[in-house]
């Protein structure tokens, strides 16, 4: 045993290796770890985290002796999993103990190595060891001699379903091998350590550490604001180019602006500069890591893929695209350069808009204090139930009570009520995806019919078998290949929006033509493309919430303005855009924008509420205005939300004002209201219900559970409903100030730069029938109406002919206007009698003898009816007993001795019978007009 408490053959490496000392964070986590304590280690990136958990341990499998699995180690990026295995295996070599890797991505034969010698030491993701537990019965025997669990990045993971699905895990871990092995967790700094740590060491008995460095990196930064030119692309280029320090990481906040970003590059004639982000191939991302490794790449362009310590070399500096959403990402990204004890991180953020000025130099203040984000506090109950499920495939059979155990062992779970577990297992059995044999658990039919190992999948609701150990969200997406070697991948629903065969595409900083689409393999063929304006695409999921420190901490820089000007991080240009943007509130002697006043302006067609405020409850707000809009006044509305404020496309009353007079248990169900028919509410609805082997629509009685599940998902990531009702109850008694101004404010013109919220038109067929009752519109009308476009009206309307519709409709042609008009079928009648569309129903010549073809809904016989106007115009209901059939498949008028009638003559499909004599003088009147006039 050395001096410092390793084992004397550690040390030698250590000296091996030239390290005179070890750094402090590795000093502080020396004895915890040495004396079997769980602990959680925090510091920032470059300060020796994986050494500091790794040479302790590798020291007690000295003394100690070990049996191979005796050490897990977990990394939330599987991108990560080669360098750490790289680094580790340095070290663990030396001592004879062998250490393999696991992820998605390992070569089979590799994978098979381990069955032959199994390792000391794992390196593997959370999705790595579910698939061991789960479904790898001669390996996951070799976890019983866990010994120790080092968690890394476990910043990236805690409070998402990844994490707690990685806790309950290592909850079933311990039940299987009988062991309370050694629990270790490596983090950046974070907001709420005591609850990292308890999260993390769950169950565990042992005693606790929490190993915290304190001390802050400098940094060099710089708060940079792009010239405003003509072109926001091609100046954000510019100054991107001027920023470059070879090799440099130039972070951006969505993958669409990588992309657009490179191709501006490219048009200022840069070379070397490569793209990085998670909807591009492996390969690309090899290459990009590679070259910055070879010191080949100037830049490389990426989104938070390279936030982690994926090794890429060392990098100069960082160059941050608009400012990130959160303090913590800053810090992360920031740290990406200076990567050592002592090196100094050099950073520029690119501002576009003013206020990127401000949120700038906000997050610069609030990391310069120490101050970050705390980890969401969520307990999914779809993470539940995949391990319920991966418990009855790793044991065949299992007892309902000892799944509840290991369940509720895990800290986020502690508090899941034995009623709520009963229910859910009641639910998972109505569903089929178990079955219940008193109180022990079996697999159900469903399971292998969502989850299947047919690469030719028949529906498309069923998923890979591979996926069911993911909570990685699995949208569909189409594959991108080019000579069948993957490029990268789009969403589906954005394929079939948008891209058509001979289409050019931008991806991974290269330009592609379409080839071949194909729908049943959700793949696209590629070719390359020399020149042209590549369409880019536009992946969901790309706007990410700003930080909730965010505004308050702008009102502390507003609150002592000038001296926040003199800032050493802004730059000559940010000072002059900060001045400017705070000038017109000075000028007319207001407050400058703080939570505790809200400006009231009219900008174009919107009403904006601009103050300083907690982006979850502006969006809230704003979806509680589009719910009033909606409900009360017109579909065609449109909500925006910021940390600046909402607004509301109605200009003609103040929507915010009738909400106020909402008292008590109806604002909050005004609330859930707005957030049941909020488009986020539909996606966490559509992406946990699988899950739970719930397939298709969800009916509001028998699928409550997931419902339930969906709402409070949706609440905990987007919306606020407290401070809702806090802000709300503030404007009522005056705490807040409400303040209406003209012209607009700077402010105010921050928050229209945001997108637009639309409401989700669920049950379109419904809000038709709405829409239709007293009136017949054209397509464009309703599209006007709905804001929905006027070919998803088109396909809906066509539903609704037919006989078996609740809200059935018809049409009939306008013979002013020759547009096709829409009305609810029991109204036609009502529209033929009409003043407003008299010369629709009244045909120029009434004893015009004309027949009338009829075809049946089934068959392609047809029957032929011989009638003038005028005798239905006399009697309809004697003329409707002629006709033979109740529905028709198609009525349309023929001439056999004037052909162009046929060609004339509208088609009206799916029609009952007692409109057809309405329809057939519709048809006559629109002839005649044409033949006549």
């Amino acid at each position: 045993m050395n001096s410092n408490g390793l084992h004397h053959r550690v040390a030698a490496l250590m000296r091996e290796r030239n390290w005179a000392t070890m750094t402090k964070v590795q000093e502080l986590a020396l004895e915890p770890i040495l004396k079997g304590r769980n602990t959680l280690i925090i510091a920032p990136t470059g300060f020796g985290k994986t050494e500091a958990a790794i040479l302790p341990i590798l020291s007690k499998m000295m003394d100690e002796g070990c049996k191979p699995v005796s050490l897990l180690y977990i990394t939330p990026l599987k991108a990560l999993i080669n360098d750490i295995t790289i680094r580790i295996d340095w070290w663990a070599s030396k001592l004879g103990l062998l250490v393999n890797r696991k992820h998605g991505e390992v070569p089979q034969k590799e994978k098979n190595q381990r069955l032959k010698r199994v390792p000391h030491i794992l390196v593997t993701t959370p999705e790595g060891l579910e698939i061991d537990l789960d479904w790898a019965s001669r390996f996951r025997e070799n976890y019983k001699n866990v010994k120790w669990v080092i968690v890394d990045e476990i910043h990236e993971i805690v409070g998402s379903k990844r994490g707690a699905q990685l806790f309950i895990l290592l909850e079933r871990l311990k039940e299987f091998s009988g062991t309370d092995f050694q629990r270790i967790g490596l983090s950046a700094t974070v907001g709420n350590p005591k609850f990292v740590a308890s999260t993390l060491f769950g169950s565990s008995t042992r005693q606790r550490s929490i190993v915290k460095i304190d001390e802050k990196k400098d940094f060099s930064l710089v708060v940079r604001k792009v010239d405003e030119g003509n072109n926001v692309w091609s100046d954000s280029a510019k100054a991107i180019e001027e920023s470059i320090e070879p090799p440099t990481l130039i972070f951006t906040n969505s993958r669409f602006l990588t992309e657009r970003l490179h191709e501006e590059l490219e048009r200022l004639g840069k070379s070397n500069i490569y793209v990085h982000h998670s909807s591009i191939s492996r390969d690309s991302k090899a290459t990009a890591e590679e070259s910055l490794r070879a010191g080949k790449a100037q830049a490389v362009l990426c989104t938070k893929t390279l936030e982690l310590g994926i090794d890429v070399g060392k990098i100069k500096k960082i160059v941050l695209y608009r400012p990130p959403p959160s303090v913590a990402s800053f810090l992360q990204r920031l740290g990406r350069s200076g990567h050592c004890v002592g090196g100094i991180p050099k950073g520029e953020i690119i501002c576009v808009q003013n206020f990127d000025c401000l949120e700038a130099l906000a997050i610069y203040n609030l990391s310069r204090k120490g101050v970050v984000e705390s980890p969401r506090n969520g307990s999914p109950l779809d993470v539940v139930s995949r391990e319920i499920l991966g418990m009855v495939l790793q044991y065949s059979s299992i007892d309902a009570e000892r799944v509840y155990r290991v369940i509720t062992s895990s800290f986020l779970y502690r508090k899941l009520k034995r009623s709520d577990f009963q229910r859910l297992l009641d639910y998972l059995a109505k569903n089929n995806l178990i079955q219940r044999e008193g109180d022990e658990l079996r697999l159900g039919k469903s399971f292998f019919r969502i989850w299947t190992f047919k690469k030719d999948r028949n529906f498309s609701w069923s998923r890979s078998f591979s996926e069911f150990f993911s909570l990685i969200n699995n949208d569909d997406t189409f594959v991108l290949r080019y000579n069948d070697r993957p490029i990268g991948e789009i969403d589906a629903i954005y394929v079939y929006k948008h891209i058509r065969p001979g289409d050019l595409l931008r991806i991974g900083g290269k330009l592609w033509r379409v080839s071949k689409i194909h729908n049943g393999k959700l793949s696209i063929e590629l070719v390359p493309a020399e020149r042209g304006e590549g369409e880019i695409p536009v992946w969901k999921g790309e706007g990410v919430p700003k930080s909730h420190l965010l505004p308050m901490e702008i009102q502390s820089i507003l609150s002592d303005f000038n001296n926040s000007l003199k800032s050493q991080v802004l730059d000559q240009k940010s000072r002059e855009e900060l001045s400017k943007l705070m000038e017109p509130y000075l000028t007319r002697g207001a407050p400058l924008p703080n939570s505790s006043i809200v400006y009231v302006e009219k900008i174009g067609n919107e009403t904006v509420y601009s103050t300083l405020i907690d982006e979850k409850v502006a969006n809230t707000l704003a979806h509680m205005l589009l719910y009033v809009a909606t409900s009360k006044h017109s579909l065609n509305v449109y909500a925006r939300a910021s940390i600046y404020g909402f607004s509301i496309s109605v200009t003609e009353r103040d929507l915010l004002d009738e909400l106020l007079n909402v008292k008590g248990n109806r604002l909050k169900r005004l609330i859930l209201k707005a957030i049941l028919r909020s488009p986020l509410f539909v996606s966490v609805q559509k992406e946990i219900q699988v899950s739970f082997g719930k397939i298709g629509k969800l009916d509001p009685r028998e699928d409550s559970l997931v419902i339930r599940e969906a709402l409070r998902q949706t609440v905990m990531r987007y919306f606020s409903i407290k401070k809702t009702l806090s802000f709300i109850d503030k404007l009522r008694k005056g705490e807040i100030r409400i303040v209406h101004v003209e012209p607009s404010t700077p402010l105010g013109e921050a928050v229209l730069s945001h997108a637009p919220i639309r409401p989700w038109i669920s049950g379109i067929q419904a809000l038709l029938y709405d829409v239709l009752k007293g009136g017949a519109y054209t397509l464009s009308e309703l599209s006007e109406v709905l804001s929905i476009p006027p070919k998803s009206l088109e396909v809906k309307l066509k539903q609704m002919r037919r006989a078996d519709s609740k809200y059935r409709v018809t049409s009939f042609i306008d013979v002013d206007s020759r547009e096709t008009r829409w009305c609810l079928i029991d109204e036609l009648k009502t529209f033929a009698s009409s003043d407003e569309f008299y010369t629709s129903f009244a045909p120029i010549n009434g004893e015009e003898t004309l027949i009338a073809s009829l075809r049946p809904l089934h068959g392609s016989s047809t029957s032929e009816v011989i009638f003038k106007p005028n005798q239905i115009l006399e009697n309809p209901e004697d003329f409707t007993k002629k006709i033979p059939m109740d529905e028709i498949g198609e009525l349309k008028i023929v001439d056999p001795v004037d052909p162009m009638v046929c060609n004339m003559s509208p088609r009206y499909y799916f029609v009952r019978r007692d409109v057809i004599p309405y329809l057939l003088l519709n048809a006559s009147a629109y002839i005649q007009n044409m033949k006549y006039t």
